[in-house]
């Protein structure tokens, strides 16, 4: 196995995937209780519960977001990788279905439109990009066949 092999970045989501999702939780929890505090428009009577279910929304986004960078790594790759197209199309999907999904919570229009903005930008940049499978790689002309 080696540094660029899919077995190789999955075991980079696997080992991200958690620490990632443990960083944005407990920051979130450190830091949300003083952004409150000193911004009076977001509910300063935020109980414990609230903030923990903020803190784990963090976490899961933030988790979501580094697992796709660890499982496209190196980003070093040919620019006409093949599927792209499919990958498009299952990227607007997911993102679209996630939006509904989060509009149904009863968030403002705003948040969504974030929310779909950090999905959409997210994927593009690992998912859309620079996909995920491993092709089989064309011999080049400096193989040194003579």
């Amino acid at each position: 196995m080696n540094a660029v092999s899919l077995p190789a970045r999955i075991l980079y989501t696997a080992v991200a995937l958690p620490l990632a999702g443990a960083a944005g939780f407990y920051s979130c929890m450190l830091l949300l209780p003083e952004f409150t505090a000193s911004h009076p428009q977001i509910d300063p009577n935020m109980d414990g519960s609230g903030i923990f279910k903020i803190a784990i929304c963090v976490g899961g986004a933030f988790a979501f977001a580094v697992s796709l960078f660890a499982l496209t790594l190196p980003w070093i790759r040919h620019r006409k990788r093949g599927g792209r197209p499919w990958r498009i199309g299952f990227s607007c999907v997911v993102v679209v279905l996630a939006s509904l999904l989060f509009a149904d919570q009863g968030f403002k229009v705003a948040y969504d439109l974030v929310f779909a903005a950090w999905l959409t930008y997210t994927l593009a940049f690992t998912f859309v990009r620079y996909g995920v499978i491993d092709q089989a790689r064309r011999p080049s002309s400096s193989s040194g066949h003579y």
